[in-house]
This record gives C-alpha cells, sequence and structure tokens, in this order.
C-alpha cells in the first residue's frame, strides 16, 4: 500500500511539473483553455482548495468552537479552572471532570475518580503511538494486543463524551451524538 501510494504521489507531482511547464506557455485565456491538461488544471486546484476548506473547517471546529464551548460548560457547571479549556489537552481534562457521574466503559473500568482516568487518557494521547509501535513489533499477538488497545481508548473517548452529553441535557440524543462524534475526531 505504502510503494502505491509513493507511486502516485510521484506521479501527481510529475504530472505538476508538466502542467506548470505548461502554464509558462500560455498567452492567452484561449490557450489556456485549449491545454490538453487544463481538465487536470482544475481538478488539482478543487482538490487543493477542498484540501485548505477542510483544514479551515477542522481550525474553526476543533481547535476554536471546542474550547469556546467546553468553556461555557465549565462555568455553568461552577468548575474553578474553566480557563483551562484553552489549554493543549486541558479541553480533554475538562471532558473528564465535568461530567458528575461514574465513569464506566462497559464495566471494564468503573470509577468515581474521573480525575485519575483523564490523566490516564492524556498519557495516552502522548504516548499512545510509542505503546502501539512496540506493540505491533510482537508477530501475530502484538497487533491483535495494538487492535484491542485502540479499541479500549476508543470506547473511553466514546464514554467521555457520552457522559459530558447526558450531564448538559442531551438525554435523549446522546447516544448518538457520541457515536459520531467518536468517528469523527
Amino acid at each position: 500500500m505504502n510503494y502505491f501510494l509513493s507511486y502516485l504521489l510521484i506521479f501527481i507531482l510529475d504530472d505538476i511539473s508538466n502542467i506548470i511547464y505548461d502554464l509558462t506557455t500560455v498567452g492567452s485565456w484561449e490557450e489556456l483553455v485549449a491545454l490538453p491538461s487544463f481538465n487536470k488544471i482544475v481538478i488539482y486546484a478543487t482538490i487543493l482548495f477542498l484540501g485548505f476548506a477542510g483544514a479551515l473547517l477542522n481550525l474553526v471546529m476543533y481547535q476554536i468552537m471546542r474550547p469556546i464551548a467546553l468553556f461555557i460548560m465549565a462555568r455553568h457547571a461552577g468548575y474553578p479552572y474553566s480557563w483551562i479549556a484553552f489549554v493543549p489537552y486541558g479541553s480533554y481534562f475538562l471532558e473528564f471532570v465535568l461530567p458528575i457521574r461514574e465513569f464506566n466503559v462497559f464495566n471494564w473500568v468503573k470509577t468515581d475518580r474521573r480525575e485519575t482516568i483523564a490523566w490516564i487518557y492524556i498519557a495516552n494521547e502522548f504516548f499512545g503511538g510509542i505503546v502501539s509501535a512496540i506493540l505491533k513489533c510482537i508477530p501475530l499477538l502484538g497487533r491483535v494486543a495494538d487492535w484491542a488497545y485502540s479499541l479500549f481508548f476508543i470506547a473511553w473517548k466514546w464514554r467521555k463524551i457520552y457522559d459530558l452529553l447526558k450531564t448538559f441535557g442531551f438525554n435523549n440524543s446522546a447516544m448518538t451524538w457520541s457515536i459520531l462524534a467518536t468517528l469523527w475526531k
């Protein structure tokens, strides 16, 4: 798969260099439209535009709106350190600490100490890639363990979002929105 993507990237870069060469010879709009590579120019420009639009949407929704929403929720909940929402990884901490419920993931992990669970989750965000790489070095058992490890923390993420939605009044749609949010990011 990696070789295929490498060759595809090389092909696209070569194609773009040929298009740039063609663009240096164009003298008018009619000549540009008449180029055989004009369709490729439009396709690549569209892909580039969609990539930038997606990055901008991600920036606005995940890096700006999410901390603002968590800040407002922490203020309404009376949490004294609501400013943590604007600190990187602080939003994860708030998402675990704000719900006043028992943290229960399919009866595997049951605890009222949500701060501890938050720190474990944040440590996984930092060191999860290293753990995953180490597990993948073990032949068959490592792949299965890595898969289970990933699913376990996805379940934690789902539960974090579910508890947050239940706490702040989304009782009827908490399950649906928490699953969608877990799959999105």
